[in-house]
């Protein structure tokens, strides 16, 4: 389970095709804002609307803020993220934002993403001051509901293809090397003793993705 996926709701709709408020959509952007800046600093947003099914009705999914000045498109990625723009004036507003799926098909889903170095060689403490901020982050998303959350304990890699890109940590007793499976994904799980040493770590290139986990176990 993603920390992505910290919670889910059904998006409103408007007529036949689902939309939100937009200040519905500007509580989460408000929430991780809010923390200062030192505890998100490896973190960045990621708000996404998940589709019934994971399958789009119309392709590809489009977003528009309906504002008494006019239709604003908000771009929209391919795994349906998307970045709000955040104005007062559209805060005051509260138009609605439509999308061009069908009323009842979508689910708002808040969460983060890791924020990685851009290079191929760093420390091990990346990857756990990433899971411990996005822990924090998660227990603010789901306020009382942090209780019933799961904590996450790893880190998924993802590539921009897949290529068997390669993870190898130096650590002490031995090197220890991940490889990519056939979707370009590497799944590390956090490991304390790893986290103590925080030995020096090497990619066969920069991850394009990373996002926390919780792992089976």
């Amino acid at each position: 389970m993603l920390a992505a996926s910290v919670f889910s709701r059904p998006a409103h709709a408007s007529d036949s095709f689902a939309s939100l408020p937009y200040r519905s959509l500007l509580e989460s952007v408000t929430t991780f804002l809010d923390a200062p800046p030192e505890k998100r600093s490896r973190l960045a947003l990621l708000q996404r609307l998940r589709p019934d099914g994971d399958n789009l009705v119309a392709r590809p999914l489009t977003m528009t803020i309906q504002a008494k000045s006019g239709p604003i498109e908000i771009p929209v990625a391919d795994d349906n993220s998307f970045v709000l723009p955040v104005d007062d004036r559209l805060k005051d507003e509260n138009p609605p934002v439509i999308t061009n799926q069908p009323k009842g098909t979508l689910s708002l889903q808040v969460g983060v993403r890791i924020l990685l170095p851009q290079t191929t060689h760093y420390a091990y403490s990346e990857f756990a001051e990433g899971v411990r901020q996005a822990n924090a982050m998660t227990k603010r998303f789901a306020g009382m509901l942090w209780l019933f959350s799961q904590t996450a304990d790893s880190v998924i890699l993802r590539f921009y293809r897949p290529e068997r890109q390669m993870l190898r940590i130096a650590a002490a007793d031995g090197a220890l090397t991940l490889i990519a499976d056939d979707s370009g994904t590497i799944f590390v799980r956090l490991d304390k003793k790893l986290i103590d040493e925080n030995p020096m770590m090497d990619l066969s290139e920069p991850a394009l993705d990373a996002l926390p986990a919780v792992s089976s176990r």
